[in-house]
């Protein structure tokens, strides 16, 4: 794709996630959006010429995606339940950070795999992934004996 079609795209798509985020026609809100826009598909640009918008489906990731609802509605539900049991007992809830191997590997695949990996693994509410090396990752849990505290996805 050429630069200039390239830097279009991401500049529309910004001006519109912008003009969808602030809820609003107003002409000062859409201009500062122009610029954000602008500024983020030049950093856009950036990224594209150092070779770092390359992503590739890593496989392993894929396969693992069908757990993911249920996932969801089981972090739900321990959350709900460990929020509730501790306003009821007039106590304050305090995570664990637990370090978690989650080898990843390098490339287009492994960036994809390190994004997909990082916005999945936040959707489910018992963990929130902080960081996230080459061999290990970084979470707060906030039951973390629970097996979904020692996963990623």
């Amino acid at each position: 794709m050429p630069r200039i079609v390239s830097f279009v795209f991401w500049f529309v798509v910004l001006e519109v996630c912008w003009a969808m985020l602030v809820g609003t026609t107003q002409s000062t809100e859409l201009i500062v959006g122009l610029a954000v826009a602008a500024v983020g598909a030049a950093f856009a640009q950036v990224l594209r010429s150092h070779g770092l918008f390359a992503f590739a489906p890593a496989r392993r990731v894929v396969s693992s995606l069908w757990k993911l609802p249920a996932l969801v509605l089981f972090d739900f539900g321990l959350v709900t339940w460990t929020l509730a049991r501790a306003v009821a007992g007039g106590q304050r809830v305090r995570g664990r950070w637990v370090t978690v191997p989650y080898p990843i590997d390098r490339g287009a695949e492994g960036r994809w795999e390190r994004a997909l990996a990082v916005a999945t693994a936040n959707g489910a509410a018992n963990a929130i992934v902080v960081d996230m090396g080459e061999r290990e990752t970084e979470m707060h849990a906030l039951e973390p004996q629970r097996f979904t505290a020692r996963t990623v996805l």
